[in-house]
């Protein structure tokens, strides 16, 4: 990020809101007293992170603040002894920070009273817009799918259900409108490749799976793509749905996140709906292969700017300090 200045979005991302002067910890790392003029963290899962941030909170010679990721993962492992440790770093934080509505009433539910403000989502539009391109109209079509697509555990988006929608959408096409689409997948943990070959998900359908890419790669190989479909599950942080909307891409997203329903208005559907999601997928790409993609699908640019104000969004986040 440094050498790139370029803002990644992302919880370690908001540190640059303030400084430049910016170093990463690991867990169970010591901290020196006067080191740091602030420490900013996620509210991690595992009890060997919590019973760290619990000492570094309850130290109380640095001021913490703590960012709760979705309330699904952290709700998933939550056991007697780490609620007690996650109350514990809550009470002990200098501020508790929520990027959106439905995060900060979680963890004001789970603390028992109000604790959370709300702060900017960690974007920058206008560094991200400027990947933008427009090479014109190529033989083939590349569109992003689920990234990631996870197969099991608390954040499964049931890629079989996209593939079943997929397969449906391309056999209604003409055959020669169906070899021009090229799709590109992600998977992000070794139980989920294992589960991408194993269920067959790629089969009968032109899927690439990619590799990892940097960050400047990955947004490059974004502005390339015709269109994304990005379903899924909890409340995220909606990175690739900014991104998506600061390169203008019409995209279709899961309605299950605040943000995805303010840059997507019309272009969201719920996870577990195949009919709505097969409707959706079947008008996306066919407006793709037309050349004609219907307005419902594109992104609401003017809130993605207002979204991804950088300047505007550093300094309300220094008016909260």
């Amino acid at each position: 990020m440094k050498y790139q200045r370029l803002v990644y979005p992302d919880v370690y991302s908001l540190p640059y809101f303030f400084t430049d002067r910016v170093e990463f910890l690991q867990d169970g790392s010591s901290i020196e007293v006067g080191r740091f003029d602030l420490i900013i963290s996620e509210l991690n899962r595992t009890p060997r992170q919590l019973e760290y941030l619990a000492s570094v909170t309850s130290a109380a010679h640095t001021p913490v603040a703590i960012v709760p990721g979705p309330p699904e993962l952290l709700a998933s492992t939550l056991e007697a002894n780490s609620l007690d440790a996650a109350r514990q770093v809550l009470s002990g934080a200098a501020h508790v920070w929520a990027y959106s509505e439905k995060i900060r009433a979680f963890i004001d539910g789970l603390y028992g009273e109000a604790i959370a403000r709300l702060i900017p989502w960690p974007f920058d539009y206008a560094r991200t817009a400027s990947f933008a391109q427009n090479d014109g109209a190529g033989d083939e079509h590349h569109v992003v799918l689920g990234i990631p697509l996870r197969f099991s555990g608390t954040s499964q988006n049931f890629p079989l259900i996209l593939r079943a929608v997929l397969l449906d959408a391309l056999s209604s096409m003409p055959a020669r409108e169906r070899t021009r689409f090229r799709f590109h997948a992600y998977v992000y943990s070794d139980e989920d490749r294992q589960q991408y070959e194993t269920t067959g998900f790629a089969r009968d359908l032109p899927v690439r799976l990619q590799g990892k890419r940097s960050y400047r790669s990955f947004l490059r190989f974004l502005a390339g793509c015709d269109g994304v479909i990005n379903p899924t599950a909890g409340s995220i942080l909606g990175r690739i749905t900014f991104l998506a909307a600061a390169l203008n891409k019409p995209g279709i997203f899961s309605d299950n996140a605040e943000i995805n329903s303010l840059l997507y208005p019309a272009g969201t559907v719920t996870l577990l709906d195949p009919a709505a999601l097969r409707t959706a997928v079947g008008s996306l790409l066919t407006g793709i292969a037309n050349g004609a993609v219907p307005p419902d699908f594109a992104p609401d640019t003017a809130a993605a700017a207002r979204i991804g104000d950088f300047e505007a969004n550093a300094e309300i986040m220094r008016a909260l300090l």
